[in-house]
């Protein structure tokens, strides 16, 4: 997709980021995102499009209207950004948008603490792996030989991540793309897991595996989380499936750790190696929980941050908080927002048929070129 194209289908631009929160400095780069409506080749026929991000020396990501209502109707953070922007912060605005941005109140439920804590917890495991990266980095590559494996595995990537521990999988995936992933996932299981269970599962097993196979992949997961120490897999073949399985932990954690020491950013690894862990991560977390609480209590979310903890956060990507105050913090406020949502006022769920209406009476007008009222 041309950059001219994407430009003139853009209905909305905004700055987001540390100069959105008010916590920016001299050295921080201005990050912009937006929303586009393409043409009707994209709406109605073969073509996908969900962003674009193909700005030359700019981080700059223009999602597709389509994807950032769903993501809005999500909570996701980053998405609501782009609904409770500051003014200072809009680049562009046309009808078309600020009637979404008029209709926020569609939009923002009590999806808003599953979204920002699980987001928040996100940022504190990539602190962990980041700091034992600083404290302990992985020595070399892993071999299949150091685990014993032959040179050939005797399980695919996908079957292996099935049959012995999804979990440990799952929580390797970004929180706001876990939906996607198990979509995507429960494709894999319609067109290989079963074949396999023939293969490998105990006779006396098959109905049950069969059966659980045959609900939704999250209750899957869930069913994988329960069994405990039940085994569905022949006895000849798990000591060596666990072996794959910790043999391709290690070696995507190497891969992790390899891309991580390349793209490190040196401001950011100065504080890095000062600190011992990565305090700007530290500071969207502190901000994320806050916000969670925030949009329980008030139903408001508070983007810019200038007249309430910027400069609190400021502080703590400086440092002002140590490693473990961190994490208590974040064990103390997830905590926090579970009490909170119980309480909440705000809607449970985001009003999803009167934002499906509104979709389609803003598309029908942009493509008609009739300003709305």
């Amino acid at each position: 997709m041309e950059l001219s194209y994407v430009s003139s289908h853009t209905i909305f631009e905004c700055i987001v980021g540390s100069k959105a929160y008010g916590i920016d400095t001299p050295e921080s780069d201005q990050d912009e995102s937006g929303v586009m409506i393409p043409g009707k080749e994209y709406l109605y026929g073969m073509k996908r499009f969900d962003q674009f991000q193909g700005y030359p020396d700019q981080d700059k990501t223009i999602y597709s209207f389509k994807k950032a209502v769903q993501l809005l109707s999500e909570n996701n953070p980053n998405c609501l950004d782009l609904l409770y922007t500051p003014d200072r912060c809009i680049l562009k605005m046309t009808p078309y948008w600020k009637d979404i941005m008029e209709n926020a109140h569609l939009f923002l439920s009590k999806k808003c603490k599953f979204t920002f804590s699980g987001y928040a917890i996100s940022q504190l495991n990539r602190i962990r792996t980041h700091r034992s990266y600083l404290l302990d980095p992985p020595k070399k590559e892993p071999l299949r030989e150091d685990y014993g494996l032959p040179k050939s595995p005797l399980f695919e990537t996908a079957q292996l991540k099935a049959l012995i521990n999804v979990e440990a999988l799952f929580e390797y995936v970004r929180e706001e793309e876990k939906e996607t992933f198990l979509n995507q996932l429960d494709s894999v299981y319609a067109d290989h897991i079963i074949p396999l269970f023939s293969k490998y599962l105990k006779k006396d097993r098959k109905g049950v595996a069969l059966e659980f196979l045959q609900t939704s992949l999250q209750s899957q997961l869930n069913t994988l989380l329960s069994l405990g120490q039940k085994s569905y897999i022949k006895d000849e073949y798990r000591d060596m499936a666990e072996r794959e399985l910790s043999y391709y932990n290690t070696l995507k954690n190497w891969k992790r750790y390899q891309e991580w020491n390349k793209s490190r950013n040196k401001a950011r690894a100065t504080l890095e190696e000062k600190f011992g862990f990565d305090t700007k991560h530290a500071s969207h977390l502190v901000r994320l929980m806050r916000q969670g609480v925030e949009i329980l209590t008030s139903h408001k979310v508070n983007i810019d941050r200038t007249h309430i903890d910027a400069d609190e956060l400021k502080a703590i990507r400086n440092g002002a908080m140590s490693f473990d105050l961190i994490e208590e913090y974040a064990s103390k406020m997830d905590k926090e927002l579970n009490v909170i949502y119980e309480t909440s006022t705000l809607q449970k769920s985001p009003q999803l048929e009167k934002i499906n209406d509104l979709s389609m009476i803003i598309i029908d007008l942009y493509f008609k070129k009739e300003p709305l009222q």
